[in-house]
């Protein structure tokens, strides 16, 4: 009997040994077929179904690779490699409670490898357990100091629950462990200026320009910046430099044009937002945008044409609705604009659009063609005048057109 035993393990151990000389020539396949005969020979054996499972992966056969690596941690529980490979194919395949609990288990047997506390303290992140994945990546930082990944994990971790300032260090770490990577001084650029660490975010942005000068969005985010403190001209300048080095995106024309708007470079301002639209043909609020421009040169008819636009992308912007009531007003299409102004206050109540639309009512009862419909209008004007003082009380020239129009009825009554 253990003679057969020991013929039964030799023959095993030969097929095992071509298995992995054939893994080793990249001969997958029959590498495959060699640990399957390797495991009839010898089932129990948990390497051979260990190996078999690597084969499988190589092969992008995951379900089968993970039924191996399955075994292979039921033969021999004390394997945290088995655990750890098992927890990757897992992890590939969106089980992650599941690759949670081998990547766990491959900790509690090996807790001194940073990779298997790194894939735990990631994965934990991921599923929202922030506290346990921070003691993971502290860990693994702990144990590989120049592992870049897991302080990016750590900040990760740090600033879900609201804890940017603490995770930003991490950053910071990661940065001083591979200088030269510009993604790590971008994603550092973007946690300082979220936290409004101001001055180090554009520190941090002028570095990714320094190792990757054609970082569009690194030139648009301190536009942004300088936009904010209102240096506007710098901010042009750099949306500008956004621009040349990436001329499809819409937001980049966008703000330029905002800013433009901002000194009063009306002309330039309509060109990047007609660009922008070339770019981005359904965003309201850029529609929006270039009507106020071109009713800031009185281009009346293009301004609504603009804002029929936004408001047919966005019905429900107040905003957009009584800018296109004000552009129709200028134009003296007075049913449009009223309906317009009516829309608006649909979306919300504003002190801002009862007077717009009393003023309307009140100009289109100067043409109505029949008294009663005048007499009408003049008592709508008067009520939204009321609306709006109640709304702010404060407006005295609506008090005034309030009077006029009381006056004007009471002489009608009389």
């Amino acid at each position: 009997m253990n003679s057969v035993l020991n013929d039964n393990d030799q023959i095993s151990a030969t097929y095992f040994d071509q298995a992995n000389t054939l893994k080793q020539r990249n001969q997958l396949d029959q590498a495959i077929t060699a640990y399957h005969q390797a495991i009839n020979e010898k089932p129990n054996f948990s390497w051979y179904h260990h190996n078999l499972g690597e084969t499988l992966a190589q092969l992008g056969q995951v379900e089968e690779a993970i039924a191996s690596y399955e075994k292979a941690c039921e033969l021999n529980p004390n394997s945290a490699w088995s655990y750890y490979n098992l927890g990757e194919l897992l992890e590939q395949q969106g089980r992650f409670p599941e690759a949670t609990e081998a990547y766990r288990r491959a900790v509690e047997l090996n807790p001194d490898f940073y990779e298997f506390q790194q894939s735990l303290g990631k994965l934990l992140c991921q599923q929202g357990h922030f506290s346990e994945a921070i003691s993971s990546l502290e860990k693994a930082i702990e144990l590989e100091p120049d592992a870049t990944s897991c302080y990016q994990y750590l900040w990760e971790a740090f600033a879900q629950p609201g804890r940017g300032t603490e995770g930003i260090a991490y950053l910071q770490k990661a940065v001083a462990a591979d200088p030269h990577n510009w993604e790590l001084y971008q994603q550092l650029a973007e946690a300082l200026k979220a936290s409004h660490q101001i001055q180090e975010a554009i520190s941090a942005y002028e570095s990714v320009i320094e190792l990757n000068p054609k970082s569009a969005w690194s030139y648009y985010q301190l536009g942004m910046i300088c936009r904010d403190q209102g240096q506007y001209p710098q901010a042009i300048a750099y949306y500008r430099q956004a621009i040349e080095h990436d001329s499809k995106s819409a937001i980049y024309y966008h703000f330029l044009g905002h800013t433009l708007s901002l000194v009063h470079q009306w002309e330039e301002a309509i060109a990047a937002y007609k660009k922008a639209l070339e770019l981005a043909p359904t965003s309201a609020i850029i529609y929006q945008h270039l009507g106020d421009a071109l009713s800031t040169l009185q281009r009346w008819e293009q301004a609504a044409t603009a804002y029929r636009k936004s408001v047919d992308l966005e019905p429900n912007s107040l905003e957009a609705q009584d800018h296109l009531g004000f552009a129709l007003a200028q134009l003296k299409r007075w049913d449009e604009a009223i309906l317009a102004y009516r829309r608006a206050l649909n979306i919300s109540i504003s002190d801002v659009v009862y007077c717009h639309l009393g003023d309307a009512l009140q100009q289109r009862s100067l043409v109505q063609p029949l008294k009663q419909d005048a007499d009408f209008d003049l008592k709508e004007a008067g009520s939204c005048y009321r609306k709006a003082i109640e709304l702010n009380p404060n407006l005295e020239a609506i008090e005034q057109n309030l009077n006029q129009i009381l006056d004007q009825l009471n002489q009608i009554e009389v």
